[in-house]
């Protein structure tokens, strides 16, 4: 499926739920995943402004009523997706790079708290090691603020 029109589908959608519609925040999310899908392929810096642009929209909006105060998976998975995109825009040499490896690393271990996923589990080691690697040694012992 080409992306371009993917995006223009989902744009479509939202469009079909104004501020206030009760599915607004899916139809927010899911336009920006799509924006997410197509700026793997065409790496175009104004979809990923525009897909996070997005995800605080949805963001901001009140929880619904059945969600009480326990954040959903979606919203794990959602903070997943936008940490994955900060560490895009911190690549290794950024100054700032050793906390966006600890943010991820800290929202996947959360889901694999909750859902056990062996893969996460190890991502979560593998991105704490890189975290870890960026820290000054001090003496014979490393440390590190994220």
């Amino acid at each position: 499926m080409d992306p371009t029109d993917d995006v223009s589908r989902k744009r479509a959608k939202l469009e079909r739920y104004p501020p206030g519609h009760t599915d607004r925040g899916v139809a927010l999310t899911i336009l920006a995943r799509a924006l997410n899908d197509r700026l793997q392929k065409e790496w175009d810096i104004v979809d990923m402004e525009e897909a996070i642009t997005l995800r605080r929209a949805a963001l901001e909006l009140p929880l619904s009523a059945g969600s009480k105060s326990k954040p959903a998976m979606g919203d794990l998975e959602e903070a997943i997706e936008l940490f994955r995109a900060a560490l895009i825009l911190r690549p290794p040499g950024h100054p700032d790079r050793c906390s966006s490896l600890h943010n991820l690393a800290s929202c996947l271990s959360n889901r694999y708290d909750n859902q056990g996923l062996v893969a996460d589990l190890e991502e979560v080691v593998t991105l704490a090691r890189a975290a870890l690697d960026l820290c000054p040694a001090r003496g014979s012992q490393s440390w590190c603020i994220c």
